[in-house]
Order: C-alpha cells, then structure tokens, then sequence
C-alpha cells in the first residue's frame, strides 16, 4: 500500500510540476505561442510556389493567454530576432500594435509575408514574444516561433505520376498556373482531394483550355488526359 502511495504522490508532484511551466506568478499576465503546443512542429514552413497568384500571404499563428483575460484588447509586443533571421525586411510585416483580445484565452496574431525576387531558397524568420508594460513575457520553451519560406518554382510534390496519367499530364508551370487560376480554391489542396473532387478540378481545366486557346510556353497548345 505505502507502495502505491508513494507512487500517487511522485504523479501528484510532476502534475504540479507542469502546471508551474505555464501558471502566471503574482497575478502577472504572459503569452505564448499555442501553435507550437497545438502543431508539434518546430517551425511553420511554407511557398509562395504554392499560391502562384498571390503576392502576399497571410500568416495566422495561434496564441494563448496565462492569466485572468483582459476587459478591453490589450497591446503585446513581438520582436525578430535579428541573429536568427535570414528573411530580410521586405519579406515579411509585423503588425506595429498587436492586440491581445478583450474576455478571451486564446487569438491569432497575423503577419504577412512578402513575394520578392530574393526568395529563391529558403529564409527563415524568428519571432519572439518580448515584455511590456501589460505582459511580463512568455512561457520557456514557447516564447519563439520560426517561419520557413520561399519562392522556388518548382513541380508540386501531389503532382505525381498517377495524376499525371489520369488527370493533368506532364508538368509545366504554364499548366500548373492555369490550373490554380480555373481549376477551383480546392486546387490548392489537390493532393487531399478525392478521385470525383481531382477529376472536377482537372475538368475546370480543361473547359478553360478550350475556351480561352491556352498555350504552353512554346506556343504548343496546352493538353490534359482527362476525359
């Protein structure tokens, strides 16, 4: 029995271990980035290759609230850490007064993310929750967040051989551009989508190509195999 006790109380200790990481000391507020926590990965990782479209895209990143919830939006601060960054100032804007929401636990920060011709590899950008007069800081181990981009044109990894065979035929980013613009905003998860839902994209595509003459960039017509 003393046994099973000691046990008990060893459990007891590590719960109340945990709870400490996270619990708000004299009644003071702190942040930290809940999509670490929520996620599991170390980074958030992203391409513009992706969103051929867009020039700019938006990143929503999940935060949580230590501490009794604020009546009013309360100010935050996030800094970059300069060290840590590669991504340079044209690449990305951070909100100047990020606001903390009134009567919740939990909201998203945004910042956005910037095409630019010197997004030819990966940068990386490293984001920190920094004190101010409302917060005392953050949590250890969730204070920081790294955002992993690029531009690099290249063949999407769901673009493979039996979709080629089926649905769209060889690759080329004239296809791939046309398909993003008159295939549907499901293309842009292609790879999750089931066979009915790929084949009604890839049919989009095809209309378009017959209405509008599309071409590849060597002025051949542009071809899919769908039927």
């Amino acid at each position: 029995m003393k046994q099973y006790i000691l046990l008990s109380l060893f459990a007891l200790c590590l719960v109340a271990c945990s709870e400490d990481e996270i619990k708000p000391y004299h009644g003071e507020h702190y942040l930290f980035f809940s999509e670490l926590m929520e996620s599991g990965d170390e980074a958030i990782e992203l391409s513009f290759n992706n969103y051929p479209l867009d020039d700019e895209l938006t990143v929503k990143i999940g935060m949580r609230l230590v501490g009794s919830p604020f009546e009013t939006p309360t100010v935050y601060k996030v800094g970059v850490v300069a060290d840590k960054t590669t991504a340079q100032s044209e690449n990305y804007e951070l909100p100047i007064n990020p606001t903390f929401g009134a009567n919740v636990a939990e909201d998203v920060l945004e910042l956005k993310l910037k095409k630019t011709e010197s997004l030819k590899e990966d940068v990386e950008l490293l984001l920190r929750i920094e004190p101010n007069e409302h917060f005392a800081g953050s949590v250890k181990n969730y204070e920081t967040i790294k955002i992993v981009f690029n531009n690099v044109q290249s063949k999407p990894l769901w673009w493979t051989k039996d979709v080629e065979t089926v649905y769209l035929g060889a690759y080329t980013r004239e296809k791939y551009l046309a398909l993003v613009e008159y295939g549907g905003e499901e293309v842009l998860r292609f790879g999750e989508l089931n066979s009915a839902e790929q084949r009604q994209c890839a049919l989009r595509l095809k209309d378009a190509i017959e209405k509008y003459g599309l071409e590849e960039a060597n002025g051949k017509p542009m071809t899919v195999p769908i039927y």
